[in-house]
């Protein structure tokens, strides 16, 4: 088996079929060849094992084999840092800070170790830990970041993992108001890191994602102008008629909490028009988030 092939089914399936990708994964760890390799094994081993198995000493012996036959390399920095966080979460103190240490070494620089740490936190977090978690350890995040000269070695890194976890946020129950501040806060700080490391896509997708969040916690008018500056992007840009139809889908929603009925169904209107011809996967997950939509205005 080829790791490639074998890393890419395992993101496909790890999460119907958790238990056989984590053996697969160990038993086909001698691929690892190179820092690039095990970036890819380790990342998909600290998803799987460590945040859906919740068994972080059975990751960390899997990202050790991972990093233990690769030659040192700055390349090899993120890798590392992730066992010493899935040792950390383990609770091998000892074993963390000696992987910690190592990926200072690599890196040569404290700073970027410290920030992609917290950041590698969130997203175990995200997997483990309640949603106070996630938000206190971006904070911290953040406060590590802000504390740089200079961003851009992270900002794409702050970027995707703000993303990820403001995505996750607005999926829980039950979020108290200093919860749901916290997750606007996190898409406030992947709108930023986008507009500083992406491109115009990025920069519409996290409009996208703000109008999401404010939908979330029914700040309509927020959410439509979140919603509407993604759709003027678009326009200045060029043609992206899958984020523009969710964008549509967004603006139906908050256009409907406004009060604003016939609006909100032309927008629908044109959010389905755009989906007609898309293939049947795509239209399928449209289907979800356009059912989501309608039923959080009930």
């Amino acid at each position: 088996m080829e790791l490639e092939e074998l890393i890419n089914g395992g993101w496909g399936r790890h999460e119907s079929e958790t238990e056989a990708v984590a053996a697969e994964l160990e038993e086909h760890v001698g691929l690892v060849g190179d820092a690039g390799q095990a970036a890819a094994l380790c990342a998909l081993a600290s998803h799987a094992v460590g945040e859906h198995l919740e068994d972080w000493a059975r990751a960390a012996a899997l990202m050790e084999r991972a990093v233990g036959g690769v030659e040192e390399d700055p390349a090899l920095t993120s890798s590392v840092i992730l066992l010493g966080v899935a040792r950390e979460f383990a609770e091998d103190a000892a074993g963390a800070e000696a992987a910690f240490e190592r990926a200072r070494r690599l890196a040569g620089d404290d700073a970027i170790v410290e920030v992609r740490t917290h950041f590698a936190r969130v997203s175990a977090y995200m997997g483990v830990g309640t949603a106070a978690d996630v938000i206190a350890e971006h904070e911290r995040a953040l406060r590590s970041a802000e504390a740089m000269s200079d961003t851009g070695s992270v900002d794409r890194l702050i970027a995707i993992i703000s993303n990820n976890a403001a995505s996750h946020l607005m999926e829980l129950d039950g979020l108290s108001a200093d919860e749901a501040s916290g997750m606007i806060a996190i898409a406030e700080a992947a709108k930023e890191a986008w507009v500083r490391a992406g491109d115009w896509m990025n920069h519409e997708r996290a409009d996208y994602l703000m109008a999401s969040v404010h939908n979330r916690v029914a700040d309509w008018a927020k959410a439509l102008a979140a919603a509407d500056a993604g759709l003027a992007t678009i326009a200045a840009n060029g043609e992206e008629k899958v984020d523009e139809a969710f964008l549509q889908l967004a603006r139906s929603l908050a256009l409907r909490g406004l009060g604003e009925g016939a609006a909100a169904d032309e927008a629908l209107e044109a959010a389905d028009a755009l989906a007609e011809d898309w293939e049947e996967g795509l239209r399928s997950w449209y289907g979800e988030q356009r059912g989501k939509s309608l039923t959080a205005r009930e």
